[in-house]
């Protein structure tokens, strides 16, 4: 994965902005706290990590990719398969994490709340 591709805003919070020296360091030292490893592309200019398996909460996704000086994020949901036959398939296969809606509040209102943290430390807007 070398980039961030552009998707519909209804499946992914975007965001990006400069940022001055590395930002791994920070995201590295962010994530096990926040409950987030590393998925794919460690040690690599774009790098996503997952919180949680998807037993009693939905994946929670961010993925950061740092070029040229700009920090670039994507944040989603990815609910399982299960949860969304379960939910007559009403939940969709890849949730933004922005407020806003009914569905699926809760596993956006805590990657929304541990992406902020994040963000914040960077000097990036915050997600709302």
């Amino acid at each position: 994965m070398s980039a961030l591709a552009v998707v519909d805003p209804k499946k992914r919070t975007s965001l990006s902005g400069p940022v001055s020296g590395d930002p791994w360091a920070i995201i590295d030292a962010w994530a096990p706290g926040a409950g987030y490893r590393v998925v794919e592309g460690a040690g690599t200019a774009t790098r996503t990590y997952q919180k949680g398996s998807g037993f009693l909460v939905a994946p929670m996704m961010a993925a950061f990719s740092f070029t040229g000086g700009t920090l670039s994020m994507q944040a989603w949901i990815a609910p399982t398969f299960f949860a969304r036959v379960f939910a007559l398939f009403l939940i969709p296969a890849s949730m933004h994490v922005n407020s806003g809606g009914f569905v699926m509040v809760l596993p956006r209102n805590m990657a929304r709340k541990a992406l902020n943290e994040v963000v914040g430390q960077l000097g990036l807007p915050l997600i709302s």
